[in-house]
């Protein structure tokens, strides 16, 4: 299933090549390009729902029957959602709401029928009423436009799992508004007290990790051919162009985020103090990739924490490993890095169905590895990726503009999200640098 998905990637790629550069499209070539993606885009969906269904079946949750409902529920479900929220995360995962959002791109809110314009407003009539002003629909000419539907997110975020190195190993959240995130600061070990002595006041103590929220923003022009293909095709498109990059922002942001400083989330190797006690500097002066040794992997898993090591995994990049670990042997010459023969695959029709698994390309002294474009090549970091916070605070939304394109018969699309990511633990992760 697995290889399919990505022969339909490719294949979608090639279709977006031909509308962007095309254009002299005739009407019947733009109705072949539309049935061929809605083909494509149907049968995506069926292969993300039966590996879902995969998923949760292997872990005991077959999703046949689902609770109905309080009529009232009051506070529900995660981040206390009121029954006004619910109702209004119930409207989004409709195929109303779906084909009214897609139309409302399309075609604008003027065009939209009185139905389509309702159930859009009952998605994204009401605010949170906490931290937050969420922008919202309504049928209004300035309002800002509208959260795109769960099916489409769904679509996102299976997406996500299944192209990110990174992503599906970190906590991952949904919550409204700043998340606060409490670890222990300082904490003791139990202390054996003699009979009837009273134990010694504990001095244990709680911090937080206090995530906000920042913009991320990706704009693309299209040629307005996209306007003039159904529905199905149009979200596939849309999907494809625009989230990919969104995707590709966050998963950068993971490891490399700046923090407040550059308005975006801290990522692991800027949110962590590295020392002599989580840092090893390997080689000499001008240290390249041949500068890594069998011992210099030894001693950083060394520099982790025990209860650390079940949870962790080897980052690195796919030149890092081919050109410099794959190299390295033991005093037995037998390599260090041992290739996992299933990447990729599963004892279901030959294609993997956890995700987490499509990104374990082997392991080096046990521990997984797995491979990222986003980490400086040279640097390796080991550590527990769920120790790493992440965020999405506000529904993603999308909008449009002719105005930019007009003259060239373009139309762009906006893409925006506010989330936040951050470390817990500091001491949960250790490094691998040469020496400069």
């Amino acid at each position: 299933m697995l290889k399919r998905l990505r022969e339909i990637e490719t294949r979608k790629a090639e279709i977006r090549q031909t509308i962007e550069t095309g254009s002299d499209l005739t009407e019947d070539v733009i109705k072949g390009i539309d049935t061929e993606l809605t083909t494509l885009a149907t049968e995506e969906r069926g292969i993300l729902a039966k590996m879902d269904i995969l998923e949760r079946a292997k872990g005991g949750n077959f999703g046949g029957l689902k609770p109905v409902p309080d009529q009232n529920p009051g506070f529900i479900g995660q981040g206390g959602l009121s029954a006004a929220e619910f109702n209004q995360q119930e409207a989004r995962k409709t195929k109303e709401y779906r084909s009214a959002f897609f139309r409302m791109l399309q075609s604008g809110k003027d065009r939209l029928t009185p139905e389509e314009r309702g159930v859009l407003e009952r998605g994204n009539a009401i605010g949170n009423g906490r931290n937050l002003v969420e922008l919202r629909y309504t049928s209004a000419s300035g309002s800002a436009g509208a959260a795109i539907p769960q099916i489409t997110l769904d679509q996102v975020v299976e997406k996500m799992l299944i192209i990110s190195a990174v992503y599906p190993f970190i906590s991952k959240y949904n919550l409204k508004g700043n998340l606060k995130i409490p670890y222990e600061n300082v904490f003791n070990n139990a202390t054996w007290t003699a009979e009837s002595t009273p134990a010694a006041t504990p001095t244990d103590t709680l911090n937080n990790l206090l995530l906000g929220a920042y913009d991320l923003i990706k704009t693309v022009q299209v040629s307005r051919v996209v306007e003039q293909l159904s529905v199905d095709a149009f979200e596939a498109y849309i999907v494809d162009k625009l989230f990919r990059k969104l995707m590709t922002a966050i998963e950068n942001a993971v490891l490399n985020g700046t923090g407040s400083t550059g308005n975006q989330p801290t990522g692991i190797l800027n949110a962590v103090t590295w020392s002599s006690a989580n840092q090893l500097i390997y080689g000499k002066t001008g240290a390249t990739l041949s500068s890594l040794i069998y011992d210099n992997f030894t001693a950083a898993k060394g520099l982790l924490p025990a209860p650390y090591h079940p949870g962790a995994y080897w980052v690195m990049s796919s030149n890092t490993l081919y050109s410099g670990v794959c190299s390295i042997k033991d005093a037995l010459a037998r390599p260090i890095f041992l290739e996992n023969a299933q990447w990729g695959l599963s004892v279901a029709n030959g294609q993997q169905t956890d995700y987490a698994n499509t990104a374990v390309v082997g392991r080096i002294l046990g521990s997984p590895v797995i491979m990222s474009p986003f980490i400086p090549d040279g640097t390796i970091l080991l550590g527990d990726l769920r120790f790493y916070h992440f965020n999405l605070s506000v529904d993603i939304l999308i909008e449009k503009s002719y105005e930019i394109g007009f003259l060239n018969n373009d139309v762009w699309y906006k893409g925006w999200l506010l989330a936040d990511g951050g470390v817990s633990q500091q001491e949960a992760f250790v490094m691998m640098q040469p020496h400069a």
